[in-house]
């Protein structure tokens, strides 16, 4: 699962919308987010373009499949 989280832009310090992965504190594109950021400022912010391309390409990926479990007979 992942979600959407503002923070500053790795370049620049502009807030964006960055995804990562949940139970994480770093984004798809190596963003640590520590501090809060406030609501009204988030609304009007852009999306992280490292994130989002990377997000693309999870979602287009091909399923990982699993070798099946060596079974004794």
């Amino acid at each position: 699962m992942y979600e959407m989280c503002a923070g500053v832009e790795r370049h620049g310090g502009a807030l964006v919308w960055h995804v990562m992965a949940k139970n994480t504190a770093v984004t798809l594109c190596g963003t640590r987010l520590d501090r809060q950021v406030d609501g009204v400022n988030a609304q009007r912010a852009g999306h992280c373009s490292t994130c989002m391309a990377l997000f693309g390409k999870l979602m287009t990926a091909p399923p990982v499949v699993s070798a099946p479990a060596a079974t004794d007979h």
